[in-house]
């Protein structure tokens, strides 16, 4: 209870300093510059400083206070109790951690990323004793295996596992014939040795009625909670988190808030138990569940899921994830992604500027009047939807043959080629496209950029 009064008395602090005037884009950039510059080497399990103020709370009897003051200054991530991120006057807080999550089925430990800026607080519960063993098995039967909750044959059946699945095995059954295995950080329990490959011959022996913990890292669980709506002036982010694993490993698996996110690629989160908690993924996919519900995010959608106060004061969901819509491309294009390790982009939902493809699979142009306004179609190979004009800028998106879009002004990229506008930083070259109606009279951009 002391944590938890701590941390409301210090987001209430932080609440009166969501939108710090000299907090601007130049302060924030140069947090984010320390970063890429002094994190370069930072190890896994490690939280690197960007810029103050970041405030660590160690675990410990003492709950010694450790100060982080220089760019670069770092801490080991197990030791963190609680994280608070704030701006202040002439100051904007920003930091980042590496540290090993499990993903996929089979437990294998991958890097993942969590950089925090702006005004964060993050509580991290204590983790869980790992098993002293943890033995890579795998099902070895045709026909599959049963995971049971107690180990006999009568017991039930908490999963079936196809053959060549991989487990961790953490113990035997005195007297042999059955294990205690993990199929995930939460999905644990019994399995006969005889559809299992032999796990090592000294394990651990636990009874039938063991109560096993669930299997989790450290910081593959925590709770937080952020500002929204608070960049302090025009071209600044809002306050969050950024949340990145490798795209094309296993997806990582997480708990944040008492929602369940799997995840592969980047990620933007914020939280506040008035607004819910809001979960975009900026590129690549990710599967939000809670009680009574799941939504599978693609690139450029988020969705939300409202918080409730629980008894200890944490926030836990108070509903189902939302259904996924296109997020504000715009405002979360300001987001430092170049401060992540993976390179990455703020990917666009192309149906937020573009129209489907004809469903008689004809010509969008078809019919048009030459006095219309101006009007383009991809092309057979598609068109490459990019933050800027020029060929070697993100894509942040890729039109589909024959899907159609207005534009608002022609321009000549850096390539000295003609590029569609569509929209502040969205892009299209012309050469990827045909075009109808009335393009001469769209404004012609000089230097666009």
């Amino acid at each position: 209870m002391k944590r938890l009064a701590a941390l409301a008395f210090i987001w209430l602090c932080l609440s009166h300093a969501f939108a710090q005037e000299s907090a601007c884009p130049a302060l924030q950039q140069a947090a984010f510059d320390n970063v890429v510059a002094h994190c370069a080497e930072q190890e896994a399990g490690v939280l690197c400083l960007g810029q103050a103020t970041v405030s660590p709370v160690l675990r410990g009897p003492a709950r010694t206070v450790a100060l982080l003051n220089e760019p670069g200054d770092s801490i080991s991530i197990a030791d963190i109790d609680w994280l608070s991120i704030s701006s202040e006057d002439k100051t904007w807080g920003a930091a980042r951690a590496l540290f090993p999550a499990y993903g996929g089925d089979n437990l294998e430990a991958w890097n993942a990323a969590l950089m925090a800026f702006g005004n964060v607080a993050l509580s991290l519960p204590e983790p869980a004793p790992q098993p002293s063993i943890l033995a890579d098995i795998k099902v070895t039967a045709a026909q599959g295996a049963n995971l049971r909750a107690l180990p006999n044959t009568d017991a039930r059946v908490i999963a079936k596992l196809a053959v060549s699945r991989e487990l961790k095995a953490i113990a035997r059954l005195p007297g042999g014939g059955w294990l205690q295995i993990y199929a995930t950080p939460e999905l644990r329990g019994w399995i006969s040795e005889s559809v299992v490959s032999a796990p090592l011959e000294r394990m651990p022996t636990l009874g039938a009625e063991a109560d096993i913990a669930p299997l989790w890292l450290p910081w593959q669980r925590f709770d937080f909670r952020s500002g929204m709506d608070d960049a302090p002036c025009d071209g600044a982010p809002e306050s969050g988190i950024l949340l990145q694993t490798d795209e094309f490993a296993a997806p990582r698996r997480f708990i944040i808030n008492g929602a369940r996110l799997l995840l592969s690629g980047t990620a933007w989160l914020q939280a506040q138990v008035s607004s819910g908690m809001l979960v975009h993924v900026l590129d690549g996919r990710g599967w939000l569940s809670a009680p009574g519900g799941e939504a599978a995010l693609s690139s450029g959608n988020f969705s939300s899921i409202a918080l409730e106060l629980a008894d200890d004061g944490a926030l836990i969901p108070a509903a189902p994830p939302t259904e996924p819509e296109a997020y504000r491309y715009h405002e979360l294009s300001r987001l430092p992604i170049q401060a992540l390790p993976y390179e990455t982009r703020v990917s666009l939902d192309r149906y937020l500027i573009a129209s489907p493809a004809p469903a008689d699979g004809g010509s969008p142009l078809e019919g048009l009047e030459a006095d219309a306004p101006c009007k383009f179609s991809a092309v057979s190979s598609g068109a490459n939807i990019r933050s800027r004009p020029d060929p070697e800028a993100p894509i942040i998106a890729v039109m589909a043959y024959r899907e159609s879009a207005e534009p608002i002004a022609r321009g000549i990229g850096v390539d000295s080629r003609p590029w569609w506008k569509l929209a502040d930083q969205i892009w299209v070259r012309v050469d990827a496209t045909v075009s109808g109606g009335n393009c001469k009279d769209l404004p012609l951009l000089r230097a666009a950029n």
